[in-house]
């Protein structure tokens, strides 16, 4: 019964460990688009001064 218990709670661990993994790379990819948008604005801006 002991072994099952230390079981879960590895099981436990290792899913919030893979959710905030998750979380972290939805942040980074939230980020990365946010670049992009500002990037192609700064395009933008640099293509209508000409």
């Amino acid at each position: 019964m002991p072994e099952k218990i230390e079981r879960d709670a590895i099981d436990g661990t290792v899913e919030e460990e893979l959710e905030r993994e998750r979380r972290e790379h939805a942040l980074i990819d939230e980020e990365k688009l946010g670049m992009d948008e500002l990037e192609e604005e700064r395009l933008r801006r640099e293509r209508d001064s000409f």
